[in-house]
């Protein structure tokens, strides 16, 4: 707490400023053990974050050497059809035909000279309700009122209803070859399921241009004659054969025929033809590159522990800016603990095999993983079931992957169960710690500007005193001086 250099001169001309300012300096120098522990705490978590963020990263390409890095799939390409493979996919071949896509339902009304000419019978204030029934059993009501009867309206209309009510139509006005208008009614779902079904209750003029009970008219064809409205496209359901074996889905995306594998139809296959082969096979590039990034992430965590771990004796002079800085965690058990279980864990056998096989070395001294990738590259082409059996364990042997993941639970926790890890306990402790030293600082400063403030209150009640003093003598020696 600086003094204010506008302060009184002081006792009998004494500035006091300077003595006061030294005052509260060495006041000050009482905070010291509190702010360098509060720099420590705060380094400690910063280095926790850090180190938990890395050991994160290390946690997500574990978790790919326990599967997915394993189960990669390369998808032939194929005309007819598209696939994709998740991890659960197996390698295989298949033999797949096209033969009809699914298709959504579309329809359009007669042609009429305006969008915006109402077409409902006046009901004197009442309304009339369209339902859209759809084949999956969902309907869509739309009430109109007599002045909202128009083709623009009733579009309108029925794309809000659509939105309000979770429904799957959309409409829309068109104009025909002569610039005519028609109002068009789509299902946004293939198949059968979306197939539509209109009816008008209240309105008859309005019925006898929307009403729909089979599927709407086909030109040129017969048993329609209900129908009102004209089919743009008919509802149909996909068909296919895979594997000698026929199934009909509503929809050309189909997830649930061979496991793990999505067909996306994109045609029918030629009549003339044999069935596409669709071949899936294990992407073994898949497991070189989870590899590498398995020895990336793990030596940028034995890195910062390294780093946050190491000792820097100080200088004579107390000096350690030319040789850098001990580690925020020097010394801490916690980090030893992880340290040496990564460690461990890397350096271990699993079943026949070992890290060193796959042409992962490690160095004794920093812990450091080196890749030697023409070794990998045989070991991956030679038999790359072992590299996966060393890495998920087999029986009831658990695997470098597994390892490694129980190690990252045991330190970062894990949601699902709600488990605590180690870390976490550890910045707890180190943010209470923050807390506690943080209210002990704002006291300390609080009795330190008090003192401060007294002695400089003393200061000034003696620079007063003396003054008045010194104004009583002046004036006893002039009294004095005219006896």
């Amino acid at each position: 707490m600086a003094i204010s250099s506008t302060a009184s001169a002081g006792v009998g001309g004494w500035d006091y400023t300077d003595l006061l300012n030294g005052m509260a300096a060495n006041e000050q120098l009482r905070l010291n053990p509190y702010t360098t522990l509060q720099t420590s705490c705060k380094n400690k978590v910063s280095a926790w974050g850090t180190i938990s963020s890395l050991m994160t990263n290390l946690q997500s390409s574990v978790k790919k050497l326990n599967g997915e890095a394993f189960n990669t799939m390369k998808v032939s390409t194929n005309t007819a059809f598209t696939a994709t493979a998740t991890d659960s996919a197996i390698a295989d071949t298949h033999a797949v035909t096209v033969v009809q896509l699914a298709a959504a339902h579309k329809l359009k009304t007669d042609a009429f000279d305006s969008a915006d000419k109402q077409l409902g019978t006046s009901t004197n204030g009442g309304t009339r309700t369209i339902t859209i029934s759809q084949g999956d059993g969902k309907k869509l009501t739309v009430d109109l009122k007599d002045d909202e009867t128009s083709l623009n309206q009733i579009a309108s209309a029925i794309n809000k209803q659509n939105a309000d009510q979770g429904g799957s139509v959309s409409a829309s006005v068109q104009r025909d070859g002569s610039g005519q208008y028609q109002l068009m009614l789509s299902s946004k779902k293939t198949g059968t399921d979306g197939e539509m079904s209109i009816s008008v209750m209240g309105d008859d003029s309005l019925g006898n241009i929307l009403n729909t009970s089979n599927g709407g008219k086909v030109p040129g064809e017969a048993g329609s004659d209900g129908d009102k409205m004209t089919v743009v496209s008919v509802a149909q359901d996909a068909k296919l054969s895979v594997d000698g074996i026929d199934y009909t889905r509503s929809s050309n995306n189909i997830s649930d025929i061979i496991t793990g594998v999505t067909l996306n139809l994109n045609a029918k296959s030629k009549t003339d033809s044999d069935p596409e082969q669709l071949t899936l096979t294990v992407d073994t590039s898949a497991i070189k590159t989870t590899l590498q990034d398995f020895v990336k992430q793990y030596n940028a965590l034995i890195s910062e522990t390294t780093t946050n771990s190491k000792y820097v004796a100080p200088s004579k002079d107390g000096d350690t800016s030319s040789g850098g800085k001990s580690g925020a965690l020097m010394g801490d058990s916690t980090l030893r603990g992880l340290v040496s279980d990564l460690r461990s864990a890397a350096n271990g056998s699993y079943g026949s095999s070992s890290l060193s096989q796959l042409g992962i070395t490690i160095d004794s001294q920093s812990g450091q993983m080196s890749l030697d990738e023409s070794k990998l590259d045989k070991a991956i082409a030679d038999n790359p079931g072992d590299i996966s059996k060393m890495f998920q364990g087999s029986g009831t042997s658990a695997g470098l992957a597994t390892t490694l993941g129980s190690i990252v639970t045991k330190y970062l926790g894990d949601t699902d169960t709600k488990t605590q890890g180690i870390i976490k306990s550890a910045t707890d402790d180190l943010n209470t710690q923050l807390k506690n030293v943080s209210e002990q600082i704002t006291k300390t400063q609080t009795l330190i500007d008090s003192k401060v403030e007294l002695l400089r209150s003393q200061y000034a009640n003696a620079d007063s005193l003396f003054n008045q003093m010194n104004n009583l003598s002046n004036t006893l020696t002039s009294m004095f001086s005219k006896l």
